[in-house]
């Protein structure tokens, strides 16, 4: 289960951070001590501000490692999100260049249907044309059994007479 704002590595850096510090912070009762009880000590003075610093009650090292490992959290999850913002931005800046190539191959497609439609009716036109000069030819052609008279008669009647 994804948790916004929360990467794999983010979560890993957590775990290690947990695995790495002692156990008796989690459960003292699994500290184990030495055998011999420890001796009796005068307890310190209160610090004259009145301020007790629990933090300076756990071992030093400890203390590094936390803090070093914490860096690391905090590290990982801010390149994380720069990571992520960049990634972001590419991806709106790939959508932007795909938009503008759809843009123009449906304006290319349309100029390519206008075009295959011009041609279309240019053709249909030919077709027409054709048609129509063979059929005009075609009743200007003397017929079989016709005199060479008629055929003269014929080719000097005006062609608007011939339709």
């Amino acid at each position: 289960m994804a948790l916004r704002g929360c990467s794999h590595g983010l979560v890993v850096t957590a775990l290690v951070t947990l695995l790495l510090l002692p156990a008796q912070y989690f459960v003292p009762e699994l500290y184990v001590g030495p055998d011999e009880p420890p001796e009796p000590r005068a307890p310190p003075a209160p610090p004259p501000s009145a301020a007790r610093h629990w933090l300076l009650d756990f071992p030093v090292l400890d203390l590094i490692v936390t803090v070093f490992l914490f860096i690391c959290a905090v590290m990982t999850y801010l390149f994380d999100w720069i990571q992520r913002k960049l990634m972001e931005r590419r991806v709106w800046k790939l959508n932007q260049h795909l938009y503008g190539c759809a843009a123009r191959l449906r304006a290319w497609d349309a100029r390519q249907e206008q075009l295959e439609a011009a041609l279309r009716m240019a053709q249909v036109a030919t077709s027409e044309y054709n048609l129509l000069l063979y059929l005009l030819l075609r009743r200007r052609q003397p017929r079989p059994g016709w005199g060479a008279d008629d055929c003269a008669l014929l080719a000097k009647r005006p062609l608007a007479s011939a339709l």
